[in-house]
Order: structure tokens, then sequence, then C-alpha cells
């Protein structure tokens, strides 16, 4: 049987109009990347030559030294040092994502003032270092600070805190952990929201309890998260600096890479020396990065 011509569907193709180039987006981010590549991009393409040279910043001479820099650094045992006293930080990372974790979960409802408590958790991450490191260096006294004085309140022995080399690390820790675990409560908050209700809903009514929840439902889905924080944690202690030069411990005990190459290129004005330490810090950062993402690594399928 003949099909019927007003029956046929004339399907036309649709073409779409190429998009306009957008000026005004580029104009907004011009300002940030320009200061992103005047301070960042063009020092760090800078450092890779600079880093076989031996300069000083006070003198227009640079003298080419091939490898020396490099050797010169795994020689040196105050570089190895600071590699261990850095090694000691990543202790932080988990730490830091396990306070945040809590902290969202507490913190995961509507509940009338939940958004001050969110803003009292989060207001560390906005403050200064600097001025946040004067205040605990206070409360770290060993004779008069906050931390001792609660201690001998509750009938404990005194700690030495920043001023004892065995305690420096763990202080700073504290520090980072108070500084920072606002930052991963943010994260996690934003990941359990993307939580679906549904397959909560489905777990109460196969009878499971709040851990089982957490642990088979809330805990998987935040793996991106789990991801982000992780790296990102992980390539801060690589480059912590603020916290170690203003909690300074005895004997060099939080003695960091970063401090190594502060002290060098700014106190001793070893240019070269400093740009090498910055550039095999960096190699370092990039494969473990690389390595992190790799295990991490998110399926988005």
């Amino acid at each position: 049987m003949a099909s019927n011509p007003s029956q046929a569907t004339n399907k036309s193709p649709q073409y779409k109009q190429p998009k306009k180039f957008q000026v005004a987006p580029y104009l907004f981010i011009a300002p940030a990347m320009i200061y992103l590549a005047a301070v960042t991009l063009i020092p760090a393409i800078m450092a890779l030559p600079i880093s076989f040279s031996d300069w000083s910043a006070l003198s227009p001479k640079m003298d080419f030294v091939g490898l020396d820099n490099y050797r010169r650094l795994f020689k040196d045992p105050t570089f190895k040092h600071s590699l261990i006293v850095m090694a000691k930080f990543f202790i932080s990372v988990p730490i830091v994502m396990a306070v945040g974790l809590i902290i969202a979960l507490l913190l995961n409802n509507e509940y009338k003032g939940m958004t001050v408590f969110r803003v009292i958790y989060y207001s560390p991450v906005i403050t200064s270092t600097v001025a946040a490191a004067i205040l605990f260096d206070w409360f770290f006294q060993p004779t008069f600070g906050l931390f001792n004085s609660i201690l001998n309140a509750i009938g404990l022995p005194s700690i030495g805190w920043v001023s004892d080399a065995k305690t420096a690390v763990m202080s700073v820790i504290i520090f980072r952990v108070w500084k920072n675990a606002g930052a991963a409560m943010l994260i996690y908050l934003a990941g359990l929201k993307d939580v679906p209700q549904s397959l909560i809903e489905a777990a109460d009514i196969d009878g499971a309890n709040g851990w089982q929840k957490f642990r088979y439902i809330t805990f998987p889905l935040l793996r991106p998260a789990n991801m982000y924080l992780a790296i990102t944690g992980v390539i801060g202690v690589f480059m912590i600096f603020q916290e170690t030069y203003m909690l300074q411990g005895p004997l060099k005990s939080t003695y960091t890479v970063v401090n190594y190459i502060y002290e060098k290129g700014f106190m001793s004005s070893e240019m070269g020396y400093a740009s090498a330490a910055s550039f095999l810090l960096f190699i370092v950062i990039l494969i473990v990065t690389l390595l992190q993402y790799r295990l991490l690594e998110v399926d988005n399928d």
C-alpha cells in the first residue's frame, strides 16, 4: 500500500549558529591572570635556568655551574632534615579531613541557627595565618599559656608545646587542623547535599542503622570530595611555611623545605641554589599529585 505523501515527515537539518566571541569574560579574568603570570608563572619558568647557576640577587653576574646545585642539595644534611620534618606534617591531612567531615555531618541540617555555626567554623580559614599564629604562640606558652592553664586546671601536667622540640610539630599540626578544618567542612557539606535522599530512605526501610548508612551510602558518595581534599592537603603540606615560620620550634624541629628555600634564597642570597631546591620541590609535588590522582581517580561515567 502506498504511503500518503501528506503524512510524510519532512526533516530539515538544523544548523547551529556559531557562538560569538565574548570579550567580557576575558576582561573579568584578565587582572587575575596577569597577577598569576607575574608572581607565579614567570618566576617559575625563570627558576629553571637560575637553578643551574651560581647567582646572588645582589649581583648582576650569573655563573653557570651545571648540576652542582642539585648535587649539593642531595649532600646537604640540613636539606634532608627539612624533608623529614615536612614528612611529619602529612599526618595533618587525614586529621583535617576527619575533623571537617565530623563537623559537616553535625551541621548538615536546616535547623534554625545552623548558618551561624557554619560561619563560626569557617572563620579560621579566612583569618590571617600570621595573626592567628601569633595568637596561638601565646596559647602555646609553657608557663602562662591558655592550653597549659586548662591542663593544670584539670590536674594534668604542662606541655612544652612549641618550645619543646618533641612537641613542636604536634603543636603546629594542632594549629593547621584549627585553621583548615573549616575549608574541609565546606567541601563535605557540598558533597553531603548531593547524596540522594532516596537512597537514605531505602536504607531506612531495610532497617539500616546510622553507621551502616554512612559506611555504605554517604561515605562512598563523598569520594570526589575526599579526592580533592587529599590532593590539595598534600600539596599544602609541601608548601607549608607561614605556620612553621611563625611557630618555630627549637633545634629546627619545625624546619621544612620551604623554610630551607627561604633561608638560602633571601637570608643567604643564594638564589641559584634556592631555585634548584624550589624546582626539585616542584617535581616532587607534580609526581605525588599525579600518583594521588591515579590512586584516587573518580569514575565520572
